[in-house]
C-alpha cells in the first residue's frame, strides 16, 4: 500500500498513470497493471471520472459533471469523487498533474 495522499482540491488535475492499461465498456471501469498483474475495477461513474481525468478536467469539473448529469447533490458527488481519487492516487492508478 502507498503513503496517503494530499488533500484534494477544486483545482488540482490527474492523469493516468503510465504503463496501465484502462477499458471502459457500458459496465464500467477495468484498470490493469501489467508491471504487477493486477487490476482495479469500477463502476460506470468511475468510468465517467477516469474519462474526465483523461481528458485533463479538473476535479471541479468532474463533480458538476457528474451532479449534474445524475441531478445528485453536488456535495454528496464531492465526498464520493474525492474518495474514489484518493483511492485510485493511493493505488498509483492516478497522479497529480498540477495542483
Amino acid at each position: 500500500m502507498r503513503k496517503a495522499t494530499k488533500v484534494i482540491a477544486a483545482a488540482d488535475v490527474f492523469e493516468p498513470a503510465p504503463k496501465l492499461t484502462f477499458n471502459l465498456d457500458d459496465d464500467g471501469l477495468t484498470v490493469f497493471d501489467a508491471r504487477g498483474g493486477s487490476y482495479w475495477r469500477g463502476n460506470a461513474t468511475a468510468g465517467e471520472v477516469m474519462e474526465g481525468i483523461r481528458l485533463g478536467r479538473p476535479v471541479n469539473t468532474l463533480i458538476t459533471s457528474i451532479a449534474e448529469a445524475y441531478k445528485v447533490d453536488h456535495e454528496r458527488v464531492r465526498e464520493d469523487i474525492h474518495a474514489l481519487l484518493a483511492e485510485l492516487e493511493q493505488h498509483g492508478i492516478i497522479r497529480r498533474v498540477r495542483p
